[in-house]
């Protein structure tokens, strides 16, 4: 091969290498939506947004029914913007809970423990979400209606 072909064949090579990571770049950009985690949609998404919400401790789990357990949650002051932890009301929850499922013994070493507990209740959903602020064990419960027997 000639000199001249070498550097023919050494121009078009660099020129497929940019068009290749051009459209690669091109690619990402345009999916990237879907590449960067979101919040809620991850673990890595969670302990970012932990930082935004309210901290609680568990002071009280009771049996309050053969499926409801009444959560009673304390607010404690910490990186959570909206509770003020002075003057906020303990929260009580009814949640669809066994006291025998894994769910009731983790709300109960996390009520001995005092463990620091971010907490998630988006308004127009029965879902309650916790996730230690320690060891980032996450749990998620229904809530009940009051109404329900």
């Amino acid at each position: 091969m000639s000199r001249e072909a070498a550097s023919v064949a050494n121009v078009v090579l660099l020129i497929v290498v940019a068009l290749f990571a051009w459209s690669v770049v091109r690619v990402v950009r345009r999916h990237r939506r879907g590449l960067v985690a979101e919040r809620g949609t991850s673990i890595g998404a969670d302990v970012a947004a932990m930082a935004d919400q309210p901290c609680v401790r568990v002071r009280a789990v009771h049996g309050a029914g053969p499926d409801h357990v009444l959560l009673v949650l304390t607010p404690q002051p910490g990186p959570g913007a909206g509770v003020d932890d002075a003057t906020s009301p303990d929260l009580e929850v009814l949640v669809n809970l066994r006291e025998g499922e894994f769910g009731f013994s983790l709300l109960q070493e996390w009520r001995r423990s005092q463990a620091a507990l971010a907490i998630v209740m988006p308004p127009d959903s029965r879902i309650l979400r916790l996730r230690a602020v320690d060891d980032l064990q996450p749990l998620t419960l229904s809530r009940a209606n009051r109404g329900q027997p």
